[in-house]
């Protein structure tokens, strides 16, 4: 082992969860969350030479773009025994489900979409290490990030006694050294300094960050997107409807001028085409700074169109149906579900705002459509079952049901008490001038 690259004298194991050298013996097995890129491609040598390990590499296919066959004899050539779950479903049911209840966006800005993939492949992760009787848990994860909190968090509240081996952090490695590791072993991978962007991707979103958007004055780099296509490569027109029960997609309607496809049932398969197809559109770029745990604010593009259009679709159709108390109250709710995952130090009050979720969701259920045309994206029409519009409580005959009578002297009581309270106001600063 090259102590160029690793072993450097960090103080990382002051956390007594952290795997130290002589918490296992050699030959110990160790379980690593493997996505066949830069990082755990170099995890797996350094467990197997620092410590002396053998190596399971766990891939879990959350819908990213993937040669799974190829980092299947990538691991396995590198050594390690390789396992490949497909968790889409789960990922939906689980955690995209309820980011679409909670219309989860980070800071308003992009839908979430690294930080809920976590969850389900620890997930994954933790029910292979029971089956199997594994106590040690590896994973790819820098110090400079949010996923450290998120790995770790997620695997320590479901695996009591687990230790956690973070080489990277670890070892406090930076992209270069890494990459020149890689090099040094023959780890067949894909940044390099030509190509340096760390992407991440997963059926809900696509990730860019590192390499030249560390310089917040970078130009947007067009070469690194894969579902969003920006004018003048964006096509024409489109239209998207979405029709919801309970606050949940179920049935999609794409419509363009080579013709219409419906998903009624598979909202995996649902989503993937909407990212292909809303993104061809040119809808679901998001460009902006992203905040760190430790608070350092990085540049990221994102990529989401079908969470996007689908989280847009459910706020208003919810807007349409919710009191303006509902509304205000979920929407602080929502906040907070969303800095805990986003953290990573996941509260157990999320359970609670789920349960909100879920109950507040039993009106949000009708039919949203858009027009989309290069870029931009109209509202067609709106259709809640359970509306609070006009026409929704009023029916055809407004004019007859609606008695604007009654406004004058509604006015008159309610108001009051504010009237009141502004000449009190008056006399109260007028009485303090004067003294």
């Amino acid at each position: 082992m090259n102590g160029d690259f690793f072993g450097a004298g960090s103080q990382a194991y002051l956390a007594d969860y952290v795997l130290k050298p002589g918490d296992a013996t050699d030959g110990a097995t160790y379980l690593l969350l493997y996505s066949g890129g830069l990082d755990t491609s170099c995890c797996i040598r350094y467990i197997q030479e620092e410590f002396k390990g053998s190596v399971i590499a766990l891939t879990c296919d959350v819908g990213q773009t993937e040669d799974f066959n190829e980092i299947g004899r990538k691991a396995v050539n590198l050594g390690a025994q390789y396992i490949f779950k497909d968790v889409k479903s789960d990922f939906y049911t689980k955690y995209i489900s309820k980011a679409i209840r909670l219309n989860a966006c980070y800071f308003d800005g992009h839908p979430l979409a690294s930080s809920l993939s976590r969850q389900i492949v620890c997930d994954c992760a933790v029910d292979i290490a029971k089956q199997r009787n594994l106590r040690f848990i590896a994973h790819g994860a820098t110090g400079r990030g949010n996923d450290s909190f998120r790995f770790d968090n997620a695997l320590l509240s479901r695996l009591e006694g687990v230790k956690i081996l973070a080489p990277v952090r670890n070892n406090q490695l930076d992209r270069d050294q890494e990459i020149e590791f890689a090099r040094r072993h023959k780890i067949p991978v894909s940044a390099t300094r030509n190509s340096p962007y760390s992407v991440d991707e997963n059926m809900w979103g696509r990730e860019i960050e590192a390499g030249p958007l560390d310089d917040l004055s970078f130009s947007l780099p067009s070469e690194a997107l894969a579902w969003v296509k920006l004018p003048p490569l964006a096509s024409g027109q489109g239209r998207v409807s979405i029709e919801f029960d309970a606050g949940l997609p179920a049935r999609v309607e794409l419509c363009d001028e080579g013709g219409r496809t419906e998903f009624t049932s598979n909202m995996v398969e649902a989503i993937m085409t909407l990212n292909t197809f809303v993104g061809a559109h040119g809808i679901g770029l998001h460009d902006h700074l992203e905040e760190r745990a430790s608070g350092v604010k990085v540049r990221e593009i994102h990529e989401s169109p079908a969470a996007t259009l689908i989280i847009r679709a459910h706020k208003i159709l919810e807007h349409a149906s919710l009191t303006p108390i509902e509304l205000s109250t979920k929407r602080y709710l929502e906040t907070r579900w969303v800095q805990t995952v986003v953290s990573g130090r996941v509260d157990p009050v999320i359970h609670c705002i789920d349960e909100f979720a879920n109950v507040a969701s039993r009106r949000i259920t009708g039919q949203v459509t858009f027009k989309l045309i290069a870029g931009q994206c109209f509202i067609e029409s709106i259709k809640p079952v359970y509306g609070l519009d006009f026409r929704s409580i009023y029916g055809e005959n407004q004019g007859l049901r609606y008695n604007q009578d009654l406004v004058a002297p509604a006015i008159e009581l309610m108001d009051e008490p504010m009237r009141q309270a502004l000449r009190n106001h008056e006399i109260a600063s007028s009485a303090m001038q004067a003294s």
